[in-house]
C-alpha cells in the first residue's frame, strides 16, 4: 500500500487546527487504498495551538507532531517538517486554510497519472493594494533577471504534491537556508500546475508581515538570478572608466589653461550616494546568503516530537 504524508507548519492556528484536521481526514477517507500521515509543525506557537495538536495526536496516531523549541520562522520549520516525511509522496499546505485540502484529491489523480510534482498556482486576484503591486513589479522584475535555465511560477508558494523521489533530490543539498519552492523547479522533473481561487482566511490573523516577505524576496532573488550583482560589477566598471577619462581631460585642460569645468550637483551627488547603498545592500544580501551556508546550523531545534 502507498503512503501519502501531508505536512503543514502553524503559528498560533489554534482555531484553525481542528477545522484542517477535520477537512483533512475526509480527503483520507474518500481515498482508502491509501496509508496516510499528517506532520504538524509547530514554530513555539504563543497560543493554545500546541494543547490543539496533542488532542489530535492522541486521538488519531496517524498525526504526528513536532514541537520546535522556539519560532525558527516558516522556511525552515516547514523544510524540516518534509524531510521527516516517510510518504511515497509528499504533500505541503498551509494551515490557514488558504490552501484548500481539496485540491489533495486533484494532486494525487495527477500524481497517479505519471507527474512527480503538482503544485498549486492561486488565480492572480487583479486587486490594487500596494502590496499586490509590489508583488506583481517583484515577480515581473525576477522573470525579466533570472539565469539561464530558471524556472518561475508566479503566485506559487509550495502548496502541492512532491514525488518521494523528488524529496530525497532536495535532500541530498543539506541547504541551512532552503529555498524549496526553486529547489523543486530547478531539479525539472514532471509537474502539473493546478491553478485555484484562494478563500480568505476563517480564523485568526495573517502572520505575514513585511519582515518576511522581504526575507521570502530576497531568498528568491539570490537563488534565482545573479544578475543584480553583474550589473552592479558592470555599473561600477564603466562608471569608472567614464570617471578616469574626465580625470584625464581635466588634466589635459588644466596643463592646457583650457576653460574645462565639471559640473559638481548635489542632485548628482545625491544619486551616487543611493547608488552606492543600494549596491552595499544588493551585495550584503548575497553574502548572507553564503554565512548561512558557511555557519551550518540546524534547521531547528526540536522540543518535543509526538507518534513518531
Amino acid at each position: 500500500m502507498k503512503k501519502i504524508s501531508i505536512v503543514t507548519s502553524c503559528f498560533n492556528e489554534e482555531d484553525n487546527i481542528p477545522l484542517l484536521y477535520r477537512e483533512l481526514s475526509e480527503v483520507m477517507q474518500s481515498h482508502p487504498q491509501y496509508e496516510f500521515e499528517i506532520i504538524f509543525i509547530d514554530n513555539a506557537s504563543k497560543d493554545f495551538t500546541a494543547d490543539a495538536l496533542r488532542r489530535i495526536a492522541e486521538e488519531d496516531k496517524r498525526v504526528k507532531v513536532i514541537l520546535n523549541s522556539r519560532n525558527f520562522g516558516s522556511i525552515k520549520s516547514s523544510y524540516y517538517a518534509i524531510m521527516q516525511a516517510t510518504g511515497d509522496a509528499v504533500i505541503y499546505l498551509a494551515s490557514d486554510l488558504q490552501d484548500p485540502p481539496v485540491l489533495i484529491n486533484d494532486f494525487i489523480e495527477n500524481w497517479e497519472k505519471g507527474c512527480e510534482v503538482v503544485v498549486a498556482r492561486k488565480y492572480d486576484t487583479r486587486s490594487f493594494s500596494v502590496l499586490d503591486l509590489l508583488r506583481r513589479f517583484y515577480y515581473f522584475a525576477l522573470d525579466v533577471m533570472k539565469d539561464e535555465g530558471c524556472k518561475l511560477i508566479r503566485n506559487y508558494t509550495g502548496f502541492g504534491l512532491y514525488d518521494r523521489k523528488v524529496i530525497d533530490k532536495i535532500r541530498e543539498t543539506e541547504d541551512p537556508y532552503p529555498y524549496f519552492r526553486g529547489a523543486v523547479l530547478d531539479l525539472g522533473y514532471t509537474m502539473k500546475v493546478i491553478d485555484f481561487d484562494q478563500p480568505q482566511r476563517k480564523n485568526g490573523d495573517g502572520k505575514t508581515n513585511l519582515f518576511t516577505l522581504w526575507d521570502s524576496g530576497m531568498l528568491g532573488l539570490t537563488r534565482t538570478t545573479k544578475v543584480p550583482v553583474h550589473f552592479i560589477t558592470i555599473f561600477g566598471f564603466f562608471g569608472a572608466m567614464i570617471t578616469f577619462a574626465l580625470i584625464v581631460l581635466s588634466l589635459v585642460c588644466y596643463v592646457g589653461y583650457l576653460n574645462f569645468i565639471i559640473p559638481k550637483k548635489m542632485l548628482s551627488l545625491y544619486f551616487l550616494i543611493f547608488v552606492q547603498i543600494l549596491s552595499v545592500g544588493l551585495i550584503g544580501e548575497y553574502l548572507i546568503m553564503l554565512c548561512r551556508f558557511a555557519e551550518k546550523k540546524p534547521l531547528v531545534i526540536e522540543k518535543e516530537r509526538i507518534n513518531f
